[in-house]
C-alpha cells in the first residue's frame, strides 16, 4: 500500500492543527507568542496555517518537461525537427537584419 499522499506538507498540517485545536480547548492559555501581550486568539493562526498546509499537502506535484521528454517527442515527429520553410525564411530574414 502507498501512502502517496502522506508527506512533509501533512504531517506539519496535523502538528498545526493538533496545536491550534488545543489552544482552543484550552482557551488560548497554551499557545502564546513569547515577548507579546496575548490576544486569546493564537490558536486561530495554527488551526490557519494547518488547513493551508493539508491543502497544499494533497495537491498533486507539477511534473517538469525534462530534455528527455523533449527528446522523444522529437523522435516521434519528423515534421518537429525540420523547420517549415517559411519560419526558415522568416529566420534567415531576421538574421540579415541584425
Amino acid at each position: 500500500m502507498q501512502f502517496r499522499w502522506w508527506n512533509s506538507f501533512n504531517l506539519l498540517a496535523v502538528i498545526l492543527l493538533a496545536i491550534g485545536i488545543t489552544g482552543l480547548i484550552a482557551g488560548g492559555k497554551m499557545v502564546f507568542d513569547p515577548g507579546r501581550t496575548p490576544s486569546g486568539y493564537e490558536w486561530a493562526i495554527y488551526l490557519v496555517a494547518g488547513a493551508l498546509m493539508l491543502v497544499n499537502g494533497f495537491l498533486p506535484p507539477a511534473n517538469p518537461v525534462t530534455d528527455a521528454d523533449e527528446d522523444d517527442e522529437a523522435a516521434a515527429s519528423p515534421a518537429a525537427r525540420k523547420p517549415a520553410p517559411a519560419a526558415k525564411a522568416a529566420a534567415a530574414a531576421a538574421a540579415e537584419d541584425a
